[in-house]
């Protein structure tokens, strides 16, 4: 649909909900000041002013994090972070060359965009890969490069966005002297117009953003104008600011969820370990199962326990019972005794005896 061309003119902004929004770098005097705008109208908050020059701005939703390029270094230009919340991040030079020797090409970018983890920066006539993975050990160093294949004459883009096909779009001012919608393959670095835009004054165009619904919104530096062209090629005039020498815009920046449910309080310690107390009895819906009862044959008979016998008066008189066992040895060792007394008895008569007889004898 982008291929239609305009034929009226500029129609004006209509009422619409925020599509999304965006951060914009505006310099002017080589100092870059940020803000925050807000799709479509593109009604901005400055954030402030940046220490460097900033162009080629790319946002990335994954990490919440917009990357560009600072210039005025003496080892070229340095990747810089920015969100609206924090400072600025100096993360270091831009790296490209061979093995471990950090030739930095990137001086003075002028266009930007993120796909992904890869930063596709312009300079020039070339487009180069950059790697903003931070777990990557490749992090900031420019992968790869390709010259642009500008068709239709040379033009320059000042900014591009990734559209929902993967191609890059910016706009451009033509070989003719009119601007046009470029389209710009990754892969292959052709360079093409898909939509004129003969209304539009011959500027430099920065700030390109491409909303989720895929309306360009970009702004024209000299003279100030912001624009949105619609996905069926409608031009649409949003504002008029500030003229600028360059500006470079990165979105949509991502909503921050709400944050999460806060967890329940902790439990209180347990008490201090003493004596082990019964575990309280527990309940089951299942009721216990009876005990098995012994069946009458299967027990062996016991000889029933006689009652108690009620003592009488002589058996209270009489010395206490012993042990039945007790009470034999008692009368083995008596009888034992009886009988040795007799037998030295009857030793001393029949000696006494035997004695007697001889005396007779004799007498």
């Amino acid at each position: 649909m982008l291929l239609a061309l305009l034929a009226g003119g500029v129609s004006p902004a209509a009422d619409a909900a925020p599509a999304c929004e965006a951060l914009q770098v505006r310099t002017e005097a080589g100092r870059s000041v940020l803000h925050r705008v807000r799709l479509p109208d593109f009604a901005g908050t400055r954030v402030g002013v940046l220490p460097h020059r900033v162009n080629a701005l790319g946002y990335s939703p994954e990490q919440g994090w917009a990357y560009g390029i600072a210039e005025g270094f003496d080892d070229g230009g340095h990747v810089v972070a920015l969100r609206p919340e924090d400072p600025p991040l100096d993360l270091g030079p831009v790296i490209a060359g061979r093995g471990d020797t950090p030739w930095n090409v990137l001086d003075h970018p002028t266009a930007g965009a993120v796909r992904g983890n890869r930063w596709y920066v312009g300079e020039g006539d070339r487009l180069y890969t950059v790697d903003i993975d931070p777990g990557s050990p490749t992090y900031r160093h420019v992968l790869s490069s390709i010259a642009l294949e500008e068709r239709h004459g040379p033009f320059s883009l000042d900014d591009f966005d990734v559209g929902p096909d993967g191609f890059l779009r910016g706009v451009a001012q033509t070989y003719t002297g009119t601007p046009a919608v470029v389209r710009l393959d990754l892969s292959t670095g052709v360079a093409e117009p898909v939509l004129w835009l003969p209304t539009l004054p011959p500027d430099s165009y920065g700030s390109v953003v491409i909303d989720p619904d895929g309306a360009l919104h970009f702004t024209a530096n000299r003279g100030g104008g912001v624009y949105r062209v619609e996905a069926d090629g409608q031009l649409v005039e949003l504002a008029e600011l500030a003229p600028t020498s360059s500006s470079d815009a990165a979105g949509c920046l991502r909503r921050t969820p709400p944050p999460p449910p806060r967890p329940p309080p902790p439990l209180p310690p347990p008490p201090p370990t003493g004596a082990s107390e019964p575990a309280p009895p527990t309940t089951s819906s299942v009721p216990p199962e009876p005990a098995e009862v012994p069946s009458p044959t299967a027990s062996p008979t016991r000889a029933p326990v006689p009652p108690p016998v009620e003592p009488t008066p002589e058996s209270e008189k009489r010395s206490p019972a012993v042990e039945p066992e007790e009470a034999e040895v008692d009368e083995a060792e008596h009888s034992t005794e009886e009988k040795r007394r007799w037998a030295v008895a009857g030793l001393v008569l029949l000696i006494g005896g035997s004695a007697a007889v001889r005396r007779l004898g004799r007498g």
